[in-house]
């Protein structure tokens, strides 16, 4: 077999377990089971199926999704306003959290954000999360759900899923109006759950971008890992055979 045929091949067999490996990956991460859509409606201080309140110093609008807390603030007040991030909370089924926000979501220290600085008129917005349901695992951030969302085609946890109707987050946010800080306790309680249709990928989540990291985090533990490897020990194979060889007449 000439050079030329036999590197040739080893391309294409390269070629060829880098899909398979691929599509191996692709396999073990897909998800299995059908996905749920939980729907809220907040029950305190007010009554409201839209998610919104608002009064003489705010104006504010939530959006839940699996795992974090979405809402547009604006001030009403006459006097700048800023949200006290140390003192705000999350229970979920009376368990309460500390929280991570837009300042600190993808931070691996345990330090709290900043708070910024709204004026009259004006508006934020922010997403929050319990600060434990968030955390960096083989180089990418993984989100733990407030609630089951995937049934894993069991029929018990299935029924565990249906039974998290009439179950209540709460979040506590202080606001800090001028010298004087106004604790906003919010309560919100699942009033729906729904199946989605085979296929059908839940909503996409609002988050803040998420930080690069380096290749080699970044792919550690992952289906790249192998193929690099694979492709890189065959590259070498490739270069060697490539070389043009010393005749043992000519030593």
């Amino acid at each position: 077999m000439s050079n030329n045929h036999f590197i040739k091949t080893l391309l294409i067999y390269t070629v060829i377990a880098s899909l398979l490996l691929s599509g191996c990956a692709g396999a073990s991460t897909a998800q299995k089971g059908v996905n749920y859509i939980y729907t809220y409606a907040m029950k305190e201080p007010v009554k409201s199926d839209q998610l919104i309140f608002r009064d003489n110093y705010i104006y504010i609008q939530f959006n839940i999704d699996q795992s974090a807390i979405s809402f547009q603030m604006q001030n009403l007040s006459g006097a700048s306003m800023s949200i006290v991030w140390e003192k705000v909370s999350i229970g979920v089924n009376k368990r309460t959290f500390s929280v991570r926000n837009t300042g600190n979501f993808y931070s691996l220290g345990q330090e709290f954000s900043s708070s910024v600085v709204i004026p009259p008129l004006g508006y934020i917005r922010e997403t929050i999360i319990p600060r434990e349901n968030i955390y960096m695992e083989k180089g990418g951030w993984v989100e733990k759900d407030l609630f089951l969302t995937n049934d894993r085609g069991y029929p018990k946890v299935k029924k565990a899923i249906a039974s998290f109707v009439g179950s209540e987050v709460t979040l506590s946010i202080p606001v800090k109006v001028g010298e004087i800080v106004v604790d906003y306790p919010f309560t919100f309680s699942v009033s729906k759950i729904s199946a989605l249709p085979a296929r059908l990928l839940p909503p996409v989540k609002e988050r803040p971008p998420v930080p690069k990291t380096p290749f080699i985090e970044a792919a550690m533990g992952s289906s790249v890992v192998p193929v690099v490897i694979a492709a890189g020990v065959l590259g070498v194979a490739i270069y060697l055979l490539s070389q043009k060889k010393t005749p043992a007449a000519d030593l």
